[in-house]
């Protein structure tokens, strides 16, 4: 009786933590399209990321000199290529673009577990392949991120990040509250989500409430645009609110939410590029 009880223990635990793992990792999508199918020329690039891992971009060189840079980091699930229609109104503006794969994504190589903090650090490589392989390039750098892109970009900035301006498209303000969100129809069985939320803290390492980017904008003194859609059905609008909500007393915050905009909407946030433009003007400004 005994060995079977613990047979069934052993089996509950096994199935619940690869219910866990499957149920957070996420998928790698191949890159379908390239620059060129948005008549943009372009490079494939690769350079090391952090415990030797080799990541993807594409570099995307300004038609005429410039000393600033854009660098684009997806969101989960996602690749550069589902970022290049926020590529080329960037790159009409004169400016050379970055589009990065993150590790399990797109193009560059498997790396463990995939995690927000694990995507910070990719975008940490990316910009310092970018300062040593094209300093003159890079004297000017704006970072953009989508999802759980922009939660990572959050947190690099609030670490220190050696750039002009962050743009955040569509974080939340919590993975706590992402996950409990994710498991809503498992709240019926007694102490799961705080099982789960406790585990997963665990795997990657770091505490949630350490790696939150309602924390994270608190400590960000570099400008930054916090972007969301009205009709997000991922991320909730209430989330853009608590964000902007905490930095509201830093001067160089600016919060702006786009309308008919859901969160997959890269397509729509490049309608309203102009908008984003007040914040690049903003960034002129501020030097």
């Amino acid at each position: 009786m005994l060995l079977t009880i613990i047979a069934v223990v052993v089996l509950f635990t096994l199935a619940f933590l690869l219910a866990v793992h499957l149920g957070f990792r996420a998928p790698r999508l191949a890159n379908r399209q390239t620059p060129q199918d948005f008549g943009l020329s372009y490079e494939n690039i690769a350079f090391a990321g952090h415990q030797g891992c080799q990541l993807s971009a594409w570099w995307l060189p300004a038609k005429h000199p410039s000393q600033t840079t854009v660098v684009l980091l997806h969101g989960w699930g996602a690749n550069k290529s589902l970022m290049l229609p926020l590529a080329e109104p960037f790159h009409r503006l004169g400016w050379h673009v970055m589009l990065v794969d993150a590790h399990n994504h797109g193009d560059s190589e498997h790396r463990g577990v995939s995690t927000m903090p694990k995507f910070a650090e990719d975008l940490e490589s990316a910009l310092a392949w970018l300062k040593h392989d094209k300093p003159k390039e890079a004297e000017d750098v704006i970072v953009m991120g989508h999802s759980v892109g922009a939660a990572a970009t959050l947190l690099a900035a609030s670490r220190g990040l050696a750039v002009r301006g962050v743009i955040s498209l569509a974080s939340f303000a919590h993975p706590k509250a992402v996950m409990q969100r994710q498991l809503q129809k498992a709240r019926w069985v007694p102490g799961l989500v705080w099982l789960v939320i406790h585990y997963v803290q665990w795997v990657i390492g770091h505490k949630l409430d350490d790696i939150a980017p309602i924390n994270a904008v608190k400590k960000i003194s570099i400008p930054f645009l916090l972007v969301h859609g009205d009709q997000d059905q991922i991320v909730p609008l209430s989330d853009h609110r608590e964000l902007c909500k905490v930095a509201s007393d830093n001067k160089n915050v600016r919060c702006l939410v786009l309308p008919e905009t859901d969160h997959a909407s890269i397509e729509t946030i490049q309608i309203h590029f102009a908008d984003l433009e007040r914040f690049i003007d903003f960034l002129r400004l501020s030097r």
